[in-house]
């Protein structure tokens, strides 16, 4: 599930926002993500606080990492909430809803018109980061 509309960067080039409910897996992506050389990381536990780290005009995030099932704003909502604030680097849908789910947020990213770099399954491990960080 990938669509690779956009360009590969020097992974130690990625600013990447990662958003997840749940504080062990927002860790475990971090860490990842550092082992893969990404430096630049911010985090939110919440589809709200991720919307906040959006729309501030000194962020400029290449990459997000987004959780589907959260408390508040769930993944699906903060897909058109990030749309409208004209969010427009490479989604990574991370996910432990099924096979069904995964599909159709994926189709949901890119009615959105976002550039959806993949979807995968929790738990998420670095190969299969490593294949859809950058569309690969």
């Amino acid at each position: 599930m990938q669509d690779q509309t956009t360009p590969a960067l020097p992974l130690n080039a990625l600013k990447v926002l990662v958003v997840d409910d749940d504080s062990f897996q927002l860790a475990l992506m971090t860490d990842i993500l550092t082992v893969l050389g990404v430096s630049d990381i911010t985090t939110a536990s919440s589809g709200a606080l991720a919307l906040e780290n959006l729309r501030d005009p000194s962020q400029r995030f290449n990459r997000i990492l987004l959780d589907l099932h959260m408390p508040g704003m769930d993944g699906f909502q903060f897909m058109e909430a990030a749309a409208q604030a004209g969010f427009d680097g490479g989604l990574i849908i991370v996910s432990g809803q099924s096979e069904e789910v995964l599909q159709a947020a994926s189709l949901v990213a890119r009615l959105r018109r976002f550039s959806l770099l993949g979807a995968v399954a929790k738990p998420i491990g670095t190969t299969a980061l490593s294949q859809v960080i950058n569309g690969l």
